[in-house]
């Protein structure tokens, strides 16, 4: 659940019926990567998965949500839909220049909207799929985040290999603007994206501990594929224990 987003205008509110039975734009998804390798031909063997959703994001069309939903149909009996809210609102203070708490509300509202606006397609699956939502804002809540986002921020802190990964992963979220900034924006933006990852990390942790141990999301997801395969020890069983797959989206 990517940091970086494309930012786009608030949308209205609106219903199925406003959205044309025939769309000019049909996408498939495909498997592209499994972490850990050992499990590419063996994690529709869970039975259950879920989807990251990152707001805001191009990736996340209703031509290419339905497609990972489709993809999801077909190899699982259910799927939990994430809705990547709360900690939507760390992209969206670091792009308004805003402290984080007061993006919240926006960073939630468009949670909302987002199911609002998608729901009609995922009903479409549920004879397939038992698909169901949560939320990062509801996760964030439990004490259960509270002990694993305080367990993944020490590793952050004692394990240099780890922290360094994180940090590579965060640059690459800024690589398009990274030469526009200075050093001290650059290391502001840097820190906003470490506590992205940290706090999705414990929100998949949590998820993995209910008995969830499939993540997927059409993207790549570095560090979270190098604690699958094994590389960074020192992270809590649960982020060891995830099977992420990595999904491409492809026009038809």
């Amino acid at each position: 659940m990517s940091f970086e987003t494309t930012l786009l205008a608030p949308a209205a509110t609106t219903n199925a019926s406003e959205y044309p039975a025939e769309r000019t734009t049909r996408y498939k998804a495909k498997t592209a990567h499994v972490a850990p390798s050992v499990n590419r031909l063996t994690f529709e063997e869970a039975g259950t998965c879920f989807l990251g959703v990152s707001l805001e994001n191009s990736s996340f069309s209703r031509d290419k949500f339905e497609a990972m939903l489709d993809w999801a149909s077909c190899r699982f009996p259910s799927c939990t839909i994430l809705i990547g809210d709360s900690i939507h609102r760390i992209t969206l203070a670091s792009s308004r220049g805003c402290d984080p708490d007061a993006a919240l509300p926006d960073a939630l509202n468009m949670g909302r909207r987002f199911i609002q606006e998608n729901d009609d397609l995922v009903m479409a699956y549920r004879d397939r799929t038992l698909f169901t939502y949560e939320t990062c804002g509801g996760i964030q809540a439990t004490p259960d985040y509270r002990c694993f986002h305080d367990g993944i921020r020490r590793c952050f802190q004692e394990i240099p290999a780890f922290r360094e990964s994180v940090r590579a992963t965060g640059r690459y979220f800024h690589r398009h603007s990274w030469d526009d900034f200075g050093d001290a924006e650059r290391e502001l933006r840097l820190q906003s994206s470490c506590d992205y990852l940290l706090e999705e990390f414990a929100v998949f942790a949590c998820l993995q501990a209910r008995g969830i141990p499939v993540m997927v999301y059409p993207g790549s997801l570095s560090t979270l594929a190098e604690i699958s395969e094994g590389h960074h020890p020192g992270i809590c069983p649960e982020l060891r224990g995830l099977t992420v797959v990595e999904l491409r989206i492809k026009r038809r």
